[in-house]
């Protein structure tokens, strides 16, 4: 598996973070994205990916295959949430969240563990 973006390798923001974002981001209001059978409510006006609502697991959206690494089933509706966080910083310096969970992954790797889903 080699990909040049470290996003389709690692996948582990989406497995990481509670994704959260405005309610007006969920479908079905006339100008959100995010599938609403893929969220879950956790306050009036606050929603999450289903699976992230206590972080340390998975996004609902999130899929892996040896082939193609990890991806968002709904990348081109995703969240301001999804869409915010990147490898690199708008300065471009690197995003020391992302490194700090890239790093959890190559450890996993190093010591034979299966990606984390």
């Amino acid at each position: 598996m080699e990909f040049d973006n470290p996003c389709f390798e690692c996948g582990m923001c989406c497995q990481h973070f509670r994704v959260s974002f405005y309610h007006g981001e969920i479908a079905g209001n006339g100008v959100g994205t995010v599938p609403e059978d893929l969220v879950t409510m956790i306050s009036p006006h606050l929603a999450c990916m289903k699976g992230t609502e206590k972080g340390g697991a998975s996004c609902i959206a999130l899929r892996y295959t040896q082939q193609e690494g990890y991806r968002c089933s709904i990348y081109e509706q995703r969240s301001s949430a999804c869409r915010e966080f990147n490898v690199m910083n708008d300065d471009g310096t690197p995003n020391q969240k992302c490194q700090e969970l890239q790093e959890i992954a190559r450890q996993r790797k190093r010591q034979g563990l299966n990606p984390l889903k």
